[in-house]
This record gives structure tokens, sequence and C-alpha cells, in this order.
């Protein structure tokens, strides 16, 4: 938006800095996970940061499940929450929500 000079802060910095908009756009739609939902189930994927993903779910879902699930999104039962990309990370719960028949 705009550059602001060093002498329009105190102390004033040796850089100038420049001021941005960022405008984030929902991807909630777009991933078909809409809901309250993918954001629990991200919540839990992350619960205890040392865990495998399999470690952080299995507190919710049954052993079958979560190989069907991850075997279809794809992804290693070994990886770890902060591994995955957003979109692999819906793959799963998209699975998962599958499995147990909602929409």
């Amino acid at each position: 938006m705009f550059t602001l000079p060093p002498g329009a802060f105190e102390p004033p910095p040796k850089v100038h800095s420049t001021v941005l908009r960022l405008t984030i756009e929902p991807q909630q739609e777009r991933l078909g996970v809409a809901g309250d939902g993918f954001i629990d189930f991200l919540r839990l994927s992350f619960g205890q940061k040392r865990k495998t993903l399999w470690n952080n779910l299995k507190t919710q879902f049954a052993d079958g499940d979560l190989k069907r699930a991850l075997a279809e999104a794809k992804v290693k039962p070994t990886m770890r929450a902060e591994a995955l990309g957003l979109k692999e990370s819906a793959a799963v719960y998209r699975a998962l929500r599958n499995l147990h028949g909602r929409s």
C-alpha cells in the first residue's frame, strides 16, 4: 500500500517499512470441507505435535477407519500433521467423514 521512512518510528530502524494489505480467501468450500468439523479435525491432528498423524487421530477414530482413510488420501500413517499440505489434510478428513456417513 505504501512505504514508511525510518523516521516514522521511535527509535528509527535502519530500514524503510512497507505496509501491506493481505486478503485471505477462504478455502473450505473449494476443498470440500465446509463447516466446523474440519477445524476440529485439524485441532485433533495437531493436538500433540511430536506425535504422528495416526497417533493423534486414533484417539477419535477406529484403526480400520484410519487405515482406509489414510490409504484413500494417499497419506502415510507415519506422517506428522505439519508435514501435510492443506489439500492432503482435507483429503484425510473427507475420507474419514465418508466412512462415518457424514456429508
